[in-house]
């Protein structure tokens, strides 16, 4: 079978793993579970240590044993995590499934990008991964455009029973993935200088390589003190603060349908977008422009500022992705790739617990504060680690 079908494979996966009835309403159901916002963000650090214990393993099991298999047994974890989510209570049995949703994240991250980087490589199509990525981001957010109007009809009373059909709904979809992952082609690995690929090899090779590649690095902390405030802070704080703000909670899935819509044209359009505007540019205004947005959302509580606040930070952090995956796999080579992603991401998990813990202390005080405290690590980024033309490199 050609590699080449491999990212319309991963773009199907990729949508129905993200058919989710639940994200509209996701912290409500935290909330009506009784949990509160303190633990909500400790419960988001579980799930960075664990990827923080896990990322390396799973990406060097991406290397030495395949992408392909390492994203079937990442969905087999994901289905169990959806399973448990109906019977879950306590603060304690989210605990476990949450560290359970930690290790299910480290299985795909590495190995989905050097899954579709390997296979465009293959056929020399290495430089289009910026468009394929793009498509593949993209179906992140079709399903919303028609499920997540649905979800929060569904669930607008916040009843137990309501939240119950709403899991359900996510584990037909998971199930689905999963089907999907067992026809995935594995691409072929160039060897690199080391004909052992032993774990510890393809782990010692990885830091080397980190460590080797400055303009690396800086992209990737760049990347970083962004995407934690923009996608992560944001994404257990919108809800609370539209409700706050006057938002109806069944209007919540109308707003995520059109923030997918609209990430979804964008994201189809990644490469027609760069050759108006540079991917540096893209990059630098899609840090900027959030920023603005949590300063005016820690000003302001009314439906208008609600409304920008959501919409700018949703769509500017999701369209700067397909950029920097361009960017940053262009400074990894092919044979460690899964690997050196996998403990880039493991960096990142302790810039999510010090960024987690410190935003858990921060809004039990009050989301204004935490929005503030979102803007100010989105301006260290800005300010020092600015993607410049120098980061930018021909492909190895």
């Amino acid at each position: 079978m050609d590699v080449l079908s491999n990212p319309t494979k991963y773009f199907w996966i990729t949508l129905f793993q993200s058919s989710s009835f639940l994200a509209p309403v996701l912290t409500l159901f935290y909330l009506q579970k009784g949990l509160d916002y303190q633990q909500i963000f400790i419960l988001y650090t579980v799930i960075v240590v664990s990827m923080f214990l896990f990322e390396v393993p799973t990406g060097i099991f991406g290397d030495k044993y395949g992408r392909k298999k390492s994203i079937v047994v990442g969905l087999v974890g994901w289905i169990i995590f959806t399973i448990g989510l109906l019977f879950a209570d306590t603060f304690w049995e989210f605990f476990f499934l949450f560290m359970l949703w930690g290790i299910n994240a480290t299985f795909a991250s590495g190995s989905d990008e050097a899954m579709i980087y390997d296979s465009l490589k293959q056929v020399k199509k290495e430089k289009q991964m910026q468009k394929y990525m793009g498509k593949i981001m993209s179906a992140r957010f079709l399903p919303l455009i028609i499920i997540a109007p649905f979800g929060s009809i569904i669930a607008k009373d916040l009843t137990s029973f309501q939240f119950t059909l709403l899991i359900l709904g996510n584990l037909i979809f998971t199930i689905i993935a999963f089907f999907i992952s067992l026809s995935l082609v594995e691409p072929k690995v160039e060897s690199g200088p080391h004909e052992i690929r032993s774990p510890f090899t393809l782990f010692k090779m990885s830091i080397r390589h980190i460590k080797n590649s400055p303009k690396l690095v800086s992209m990737f902390i760049n990347k970083t003190l962004i995407l934690i405030p923009g996608s992560h802070i944001f994404g257990l704080l919108w809800q609370p603060y539209l409700q706050t703000s006057g938002v109806s909670v069944a209007l919540f899935g109308t707003l995520t349908a059109i923030a997918s819509l609209i990430i979804f044209l964008l994201s189809r359009n990644i490469d027609a977008i760069e050759s108006k505007i540079t991917g540096r540019k893209i990059i630098f205004y899609t840090g900027l422009l959030p920023l603005v947005a949590f300063v005016l959302g820690a000003l302001f509580q009314n439906i208008f500022a609600a409304l920008f606040f959501y919409f700018v930070i949703k769509v500017a952090i999701w369209l700067r992705n397909p950029v920097f995956s361009q960017y940053m796999n262009e400074h990894i080579e092919s044979h460690n790739r899964a690997t050196v992603l996998s403990s880039l991401s493991m960096i990142d998990s302790l810039f999510d617990v010090v960024i987690f813990l410190s935003a858990a202390f921060i809004t039990q005080i009050s989301l204004s504060y935490s929005f503030l405290f979102s803007a100010g690590l989105m301006l260290i980024a800005i300010i020092f680690f600015r993607v410049t033309k120098e980061q930018i490199k021909v492909t190895m």
